[in-house]
Parts: structure tokens; C-alpha cells; sequence
């Protein structure tokens, strides 16, 4: 019976919800935020009541069983070419602001409160909680370092995934559900709702784009500056205090270190849609401004972004296609990126500040006045500049079956293509050897990240009996190169997923290195070489390093060693 009365009145009160459209957040004075069954009833209501605008579907399940919902927003004569905007919230589910500012715009839209309709003549798709089982870890506290709502979710998944790293390697069963979304609807413009952390100032969001020209040149570049500028300009026109980068200090805790630009990798939501030649928008309302604020905030970015997207989104799809179509074969690819030491100085609105000694911690600690702002003059690195860069084989990436249980997958979710190889192998590929690795200390997202040193060169082949290939030619060229080149940030090899490659398998006991090195050490050049390399301290103090001189010598090395197993031709 009490499990009765309970389903009644949670039945009841998804049926108000659904009625009025009104969430717990506008209801409680911008204090609060509802729970996941609001938001599925939320999701229904809007269906039901707008049947020719809104439809609620489900894309998953999350590992804890709850439903996945999304929302698709349109105009009934909107036409099937239309461009298409994406809006999530709630990866880091603590950080919900998204969620309840567009629930409040899209019921403000359809009452007619707002005119002209900035859905008009798009397609949107809403995603209200991405992290669905980290926002059902609700509590108090959960984000310290933030100004409301009273309770909020939790900022990783229930398998303790941060979810706004996993865009490239996809561990995550809501990942998989989400790119498989993303890639069905294929928006030209998608943004990702966030709540930084950090210092007190006065501007109330950072909003990186990716790409823009400060990363490059091309059309989606030019696009990506076209909607930072006009963004700033429509926030600035609604009362918004705007920048169009992540305000973050340069050195923690040191106001005057400044500001600069960065490039998102794509393990980031932005960072992503950029490799796949879409434009990204990492929008992170300031945590220290009041729930209200940021909801507010969030609103007027996400009515901007649509507002923007119906003037200039067709053309963008076009040129994101046409971008899909170019070859990248052979080409230099930067995959990193870092701001030079040119900068300029800018006025950047902050408050009154002191550093004093801790007498907790020992260390510097800032307190800041928030009743007494100030401007401060600062640097300001605007300029990027690449730190890696790749080339892009000619013709594809070989990868041996053994290792297509490894990525296979990954390789699917992301829309890369491939095929069994049928034809004659060639003799010569090319082929990267590292000369350097270096293992992470600790678990990176439960990972034990691996950085490289080494280079691509042309060997003669050595394949399996089965080889799979990746093409070039292909609309997912980009995202392929960021995740097979072994120097790239985001790359398999980086999240660990090859590191057995990099281990030496084989040994030579001691007392049989003697014997082979005495007998090699009659080669005069083997000897001379020898006597080089005993001249450096490091090399002549470490038994183990004279000895792999000559192991790696004999016939018995391991020529796999370092030998990264996919190849390019």
C-alpha cells in the first residue's frame, strides 16, 4: 500500500510539471533545481502540449538503469536541410545551469514571450542532463566552490567517470549514446553548458569556440570567429558581462599572471566537435555569481547562439560539408597548441584582493573583497601557436586484426571507416619507433597515460596474416589522425591503450650478456663504439645500460620493442 500511495504521488506530481511547465528552479525563486523525474516529465509535457514543436525521445540507459531523454525542437515547416544546433547540459551534472535556463527559454519561446522565435527555421536538439546518474548523487555541498542551488548533482558518472574527458576514448556507455546521437543529427553548432571554478571577478561567463582564427585559417576558423564576435557583441547588447576565453589565471592564484587563449583537445566536448569539422562552444557561466544569474546567463547565450545560427547556420553546414569532402592526404596536421609570449594588457573587471600567509596550510592564500571591485590591468596571451604537429599519411593507417578487438569499437562510435585489406600488401610502410616513453605516476581516468618520443619511417613490412585499413579519404579523416597518431594528445597510445608494445618482453640473463659481449667486443667498430659511449658517466655507472648496448646488438632483440603496431602508408 505505501508503495501505492508513493507511485500516486510521484505520478501526481509529474502530471503538474507536465501541465504547467514550470520547473522547480522558477518556482523556488532561482534557488533550486529538480530532480530526474522533472526533467523526464518536463521532456513529456512540452511533447504533448507543443505535439508539432517538441518530441521527447529516450537515446540510452545509463549503468545505474535510468532513461536517457533528449529533446528534438522545431518549427513545423521546418525543412529536413535545415542546419542544426545541439545544446547539453549537465556532463558535469553539479553544474546545471544549462539545464533549467533552457527548460525557462523554450517555455518563454512557445508562450510567446519572446519574438521573433529563435527556433524558427532550425533544428535543435536539447540534451537536459548528460550525466544522469551523477546528477541523482543530489546533496548539499557537492560543489563547493560554487554559489547554488541548494542541492545539485554530483560531478562525475556512477562508474566515477569524469564524462567531459571521454569524447575520444569513450569508455563510457553514456558517451557511446551520446556521439551516437551526435552523430545522427550531425549539428553544425553545438554547445556544452558549464559552471567554472575559480577566482572572484566581476565578468559573469567565459565562452571558448573552437576553432577560431587565433588556431588557424579555413572556413570553419572564419565561422568560429564570426559567432565568437557577434555572441560577445548580442551578451554585451543583453547586459551580459562576456569574455571569449576561460577565465582562468595563468599561475593559480596570481590575478596579475594574466589571461590567454588554449585549444581544447578532444577529450573536451569542444574540443571534439572541432576534429570533426563542426564548430564547438564550451559555455562556463562563473561560479561565484548567484544561481539566478548563471541561469540567466545561460539563457541569453543559448537565445544568442540560436539567434546567430539562424542567420549564418546553412551556410556553415555547407562549408562543414565541403570541409567533410577536402583530402587531408599528406598534410600537416597541428594537434596541440599553446599561447606564445606575445601578449597585450587589458582592463578585466576584479575585485580588491590581499595574499597573506596560511595558518593552516603554511602556503599563500587570497582573500578577496567582493564589495570593493576594481579593475585590473593584465596580460592577456591571445596569440596560439602549435607545439605538435603531424602529417597525415598519403593513402591510411594499417592496423593489425590482433589490435581491431582493441579499437574496433571506438572506431565505429566515432563514424571513422574501414575495411578488411584484399589487395597485394606493400613492401615498404612506414613505421613509428619510440626513442622515448614515459608512464604516467597515477591513474589518469583509470588510465596509465603514456607520452612518446619518436618518429615515422619508411621499413620494410613485416604484416600479420590479417591487416584492417583505415582510408584517408574519408569525412572522419581529422578525428582518425588525432586518435592513430601516436604523438597526438588524445591519441590510443596516450590513454594507454597500446603500452604492452612499449614493454620489453624478453631479457638476457646477465651472465650470458658477459660471454656475448666479450665475443662482440672483437668487432673493432662494436669495441670503438663501446669505448664512445663509456666516456658518459650515466652510461658507464649503470651496469644495465652497458649491457643492453650489446643486447640490443644481438640477433636475439626484440625488434618490436617500441614499435608501435599500426602503420602508415
Amino acid at each position: 500500500m505505501k508503495k501505492r500511495i508513493l507511485a500516486s504521488i510521484v505520478c501526481v506530481s509529474m502530471i503538474s510539471w507536465a501541465q504547467n511547465l514550470t520547473t522547480l528552479a522558477e518556482k523556488s525563486g532561482w534557488l533550486k533545481t529538480g530532480r530526474a523525474e522533472e526533467t523526464e516529465a518536463l521532456c513529456k509535457g512540452f511533447a504533448k502540449k507543443y505535439p508539432k514543436r517538441v518530441r521527447c525521445k529516450s537515446y540510452g540507459e545509463t549503468p545505474e538503469g535510468r532513461t536517457l531523454w533528449y529533446m528534438n525542437i522545431r518549427d513545423a515547416s521546418v525543412k529536413s536541410s535545415a542546419p542544426t544546433v545541439w545544446i547539453q547540459a549537465g556532463i558535469h551534472a553539479g553544474e546545471i545551469d544549462g539545464k533549467d535556463a533552457v527548460f525557462s527559454l523554450m517555455k518563454n519561446v512557445f508562450e510567446k514571450k519572446i519574438t521573433p522565435d529563435p527556433f524558427t527555421g532550425l533544428k535543435v536538439i536539447f540534451v537536459p542532463i548528460v550525466n544522469l546518474d551523477g546528477h541523482e548523487r543530489f546533496g548539499k555541498w557537492n560543489r563547493p566552490n560554487q554559489i547554488g542551488p541548494d542541492e545539485m548533482g554530483w560531478r562525475v558518472t556512477a562508474q566515477n567517470y569524469n564524462m567531459n574527458r571521454d569524447f575520444a576514448k569513450v569508455d563510457t556507455s553514456e558517451m557511446r549514446d551520446l556521439n551516437k546521437l551526435w552523430n545522427e543529427h550531425d549539428p553544425i553548432l553545438s554547445l556544452d553548458l558549464h559552471v567554472t571554478d575559480g577566482a572572484h571577478f566581476q565578468p559573469e561567463v567565459g565562452i571558448i569556440t573552437t576553432p577560431t582564427e587565433n588556431q588557424g585559417t579555413g572556413a570553419l576558423h572564419a565561422a568560429g570567429t564570426k559567432y565568437e564576435t557577434e555572441l560577445m557583441q548580442k551578451l554585451h547588447y543583453r547586459g551580459r558581462q562576456a569574455l571569449p576565453f576561460y577565465p582562468s589565471f595563468l599561475d593559480d592564484d596570481k590575478p596579475t599572471s594574466g589571461f590567454a587563449r588554449s585549444v581544447s583537445p578532444p577529450r573536451f566536448a569542444n574540443g571534439y566537435w572541432y576534429v570533426r569539422n563542426r564548430i564547438g562552444v564550451l559555455v562556463e557561466s562563473h561560479s561565484w555569481k548567484d544561481y539566478a544569474t548563471r541561469i540567466k546567463v545561460h539563457y541569453d547565450t543559448v537565445l544568442s547562439s540560436l539567434e546567430i545560427a539562424q542567420k549564418y547556420g546553412a551556410d556553415w553546414t555547407k562549408q562543414a560539408r565541403e570541409i567533410d569532402r577536402q583530402p587531408l592526404a599528406g598534410k600537416k596536421i597541428d594537434v596541440a597548441f599553446k599561447h606564445t609570449k606575445k601578449f597585450k594588457t587589458i582592463d578585466f573587471g576584479g575585485y580588491k584582493f590581499s595574499i597573506a600567509k596560511s595558518k593552516i596550510s603554511g602556503g599563500d592564500v587570497i582573500r578577496y573583497f567582493t564589495d570593493q571591485p576594481e579593475t585590473w590591468k593584465v596580460p592577456f596571451y591571445e596569440e596560439l601557436a602549435p607545439t605538435v604537429s603531424v602529417t597525415a599519411p598519403e593513402k591510411g593507417y594499417f592496423i593489425p586484426a590482433s589490435e581491431m578487438e582493441t579499437i574496433k569499437a571506438k572506431l565505429d562510435m566515432h563514424g571513422i571507416k574501414y575495411e578488411k585489406w584484399t589487395q597485394p600488401l606493400p613492401d615498404i610502410v612506414n613505421v613509428f619507433r619510440a626513442t622515448k616513453t614515459q608512464l604516467s605516476a597515477g591513474s589518469f581516468e583509470g588510465h596509465q597515460t603514456m607520452t612518446l618520443e619518436g618518429e615515422w619511417a619508411q621499413e620494410k613490412s613485416e604484416f600479420p596474416k590479417t591487416v584492417f585499413f583505415v582510408p584517408i579519404r574519408q569525412p572522419n579523416a581529422l578525428i582518425a589522425v588525432h586518435l592513430l597518431e601516436p604523438l597526438a594528445p588524445d591519441s590510443f597510445v596516450f590513454w594507454g591503450l597500446f603500452n604492452r608494445f612499449f614493454e620489453i618482453k624478453e631479457y638476457m640473463e646477465d651472465y650470458v650478456a658477459e660471454d656475448v659481449a666479450k665475443k662482440m667486443l672483437e668487432d673493432k667498430t662494436i669495441e670503438a663504439e663501446f669505448n664512445e659511449k663509456l666516456k658518459d658517466d650515466s652510461f658507464a655507472k649503470d651496469p644495465n645500460k652497458r649491457f643492453r648496448f650489446f643486447y640490443q646488438k644481438h640477433s636475439s632483440w626484440d625488434t618490436h620493442y617500441n614499435r608501435y603496431p599500426i602503420m602508415k602508408l
